[in-house]
């Protein structure tokens, strides 16, 4: 790496972060191949991710930024953190996975200057609402001065209107635990006094209904989140004008929201959908604005680029097209036809349902889980849909086009600019990804390969996968496997209504097999 920054040791003392650790995630808004899908989309040609400089403020122990140095081994990464005691935990997560393409940093976001040099992607999540305004001016000083001319910034922070009420059972906690000090007594009397307070307010009131929510979130934050965040008293909230103005003044402009399905307006009356969908190209910024007013938006993540770059508001049915799209759709009923006019109900991992009657849609629905978590570019995807179909019509491009053009803007089909470097099946020396392996040693949360948390199964699994280091055959796993735990596993089972069944007993073979197709599934298998 060429960034010689190594001696730039933080000036400040200790910071909470030292002393309460906050956990270490991935957040997939701020991936490099997303964010340049979204600039894609809007007119500019980003830097390839596989060869790139991203730059994270407020990295923490790395655990957003490692993740993405693991998978582009030819791109430079650098992070830098206020907190000594969190960047050392991350140096020796790094040292541990022996890569040197990524740097973490004990420097305060001051520090940062010229000598940096230049990055095609700039990512500060969860920073910007929680510094003194002295550094908020400095990192929009950084987006301007570090961001490559085709550069895209990532910044997210805390927005009104809903943190308008945020804000107010964040007072009444603060004020209740005023003199404590210790994170554990002063998160459990923040919880006590909301709880206390919620059940005391009337229910059929605002208010009431009001505290009721805001305890509900409360309850069931991690204490690291609520300590850092909801307690701590420099947390500032921010309309997505102001920080666009700001912005502005610095020589940037307002790109999108980094959630590309925000724009999709199909949820809302057809009275709002008329109104937002009435302002102008150059008044992009304005429409987010008025459509967080009526959502009651409480978190932002907005992206910048500098404001000499033209961008393209308008989006052709066609630019699907261009990109690779994955899903995790699979049919409800996998015996249902493909080939007639009924319906058939897909459903996605998280839950949501989508229904489709044309054959093609029906088709293509079930390529993209077949193929999951591997992307597929949409000429394959046609290719494979008219495959399952047995034949081709003329206007296949076109029914395809527009239906996938509603599934990307809607959220329900993922798409990317870049194939992620994943398998779905395994090789005769199946290899998990090695970040995958280390973080298994010592929890059930693992990062995939398209930058998502997943969680593994039980101990069991976390064994298996440790064994998935592409030395050995799979007969060779089988023999350890047995080895462990016998010539058959339990398996347990549940229904469609998440309920226990009747497990299942199958051959350590059998279960290997299955595992592996699970591992597949969770997009662990490197290519």
């Amino acid at each position: 790496m060429n960034i010689q920054t190594e001696h730039r040791h933080a000036t400040a003392g200790p910071t909470p972060y030292d002393e309460v650790y906050y956990p270490g995630h991935v957040y997939g808004l701020t991936h490099p191949n997303h964010l340049a899908t979204i600039a894609t989309v809007y007119g500019m040609q980003p830097a390839p991710v596989e060869r790139c400089r991203v730059l994270e403020l407020g990295c923490g122990v790395g655990g957003n930024l490692l993740p993405m140095a693991f998978q582009y081994p030819d791109s430079e990464f650098v992070g830098v953190d206020l907190s000594g005691v969190t960047i050392e935990r991350g140096r020796r997560n790094i040292a541990t996975l022996g890569l040197g393409n990524i740097k973490l940093l004990h420097c305060d976001i001051m520090n940062v200057d010229a000598s940096f040099g230049q990055f095609d992607y700039i990512i500060a999540h969860g920073v910007y609402s929680w510094v003194p305004s002295a550094v908020r001016e400095k990192m929009m000083t950084i987006f301007k001065q570090n961001l490559a001319p085709s550069g895209i910034c990532y910044v997210s922070y805390n927005a009104h209107p809903f943190s308008h009420l945020r804000d107010m059972v964040r007072d009444m906690m603060r004020y209740h635990t005023r003199r404590l000090t210790g994170m554990k007594e002063k998160v459990g009397q923040a919880r006590a006094i909301l709880k206390f307070l919620s059940e005391g307010s009337k229910a059929n009131s605002v208010h009431g209904a009001v505290m009721r929510d805001q305890c509900n979130r409360v309850l069931k934050a991690p204490d690291e989140l609520l300590f850092h965040d909801d307690l701590d008293e420099s947390a500032e909230a921010f309309l997505l004008h102001e920080v666009v103005e700001d912005a502005g003044r610095h020589g940037l402009q307002y790109l999108s929201d980094a959630d590309f399905s925000r724009r999709y307006l199909a949820g809302y009356s057809e009275e709002v959908r008329a109104t937002l969908q009435r302002f102008p190209e150059s008044e992009f910024m304005a429409r987010d604005q008025y459509q967080d007013f009526v959502d009651g938006n409480g978190f932002r993540r907005t992206l910048l680029c500098h404001d000499n770059l033209s961008l393209s508001r308008r989006i052709d049915v066609n630019f699907v097209t261009r990109f690779h799209v994955l899903s995790t759709t699979s049919p409800v009923d996998p015996d249902a036809c493909v080939t007639d006019d009924s319906a058939m109900v897909f459903e996605n991992q998280d839950g949501s349902r989508v229904t489709a009657s044309n054959p093609l849609l029906k088709a293509a629905h079930v390529c993209l889980g077949r193929a999951w978590p591997r992307a597929l570019s949409f000429d394959e995807l046609l290719d494979g849909a008219r495959t399952l179909l047995g034949g081709r019509r003329a206007d296949d491009q076109k029914v395809l086009t527009e239906a996938m053009f509603i599934l990307v803007c809607s959220g329900e089909v993922s798409f990317l600019l870049s194939r992620p470097f994943l398998l779905k099946e395994a090789t005769d020396h199946p290899q998990a990804s090695l970040l995958a392996r280390r973080q298994a040693q010592t929890g059930p949360l693992v990062t995939n390969l398209l930058h998502q948390t997943v969680q593994l199964e039980d101990d069991r699994t976390r064994d298996f996968l440790q064994l998935l280091d592409g030395a050995r055959t799979i007969d060779q796993i089988t023999a350890e496997m047995t080895e462990r735990f016998g010539h058959t596993i339990r398996v347990d089972q549940k229904d469609i209504a998440g309920q226990p069944t009747e497990p299942l007993l199958l051959s350590t073979r059998e279960s290997v097999q299955r595992s592996l197709a699970m591992v597949g599934k969770l997009g662990l298998l490197v290519a």
